[in-house]
């Protein structure tokens, strides 16, 4: 795949990740909660801007799609550990009836694996700059 492909493929990728975290937090969710209001509506921003950055070829476009890469799997990270940590502790505390809760907790989770982990390891993988590693003899 030619580097101006993978550019593109980074770009598509992260104006979805994109668009599904501004959908998701501003429309489905239920309720406002500013730590998950501020932190999913700056990665988004910052996954936009680091789209059109590669999408215009720009010098700054690959690295800040980097950054925007490890941002995105920071969060993603944090945020399963998180809602893994809960939905045992609901289990753990609340017995049967906590199990309901860790069940939706653990399902949503689940669902964030996909964006928030795996394809910004795939986009890493595919920004990675072959020219900086030194050729075998």
């Amino acid at each position: 795949m030619s580097t101006k492909h993978k550019r593109r493929t980074v770009a598509l990728f992260e104006l979805l990740v994109a668009a599904l975290l501004i959908v998701g937090i501003w429309v489905a969710l239920p309720a406002r909660w500013w730590p998950v209001d501020i932190v999913g509506s700056i990665l988004a921003t910052v996954l936009t801007v680091a789209a059109v950055g590669l999408l215009v070829n720009s010098g700054w476009g690959r690295l800040l799609s980097i950054a925007a890469s490890w941002l995105s799997l920071a969060v993603g990270m944090t945020t399963v550990s998180v809602l893994a940590w809960t939905a045992a502790y609901l289990a753990g505390l609340y017995g049967p009836i906590g199990g309901g809760g860790a069940l939706i907790l653990g399902a949503v989770a689940v669902l964030l694996i996909p964006y928030l982990i795996g394809l910004p390891v795939i986009q890493l993988a595919l920004l990675r700059d072959t020219s900086a590693m030194p050729n075998k003899a």
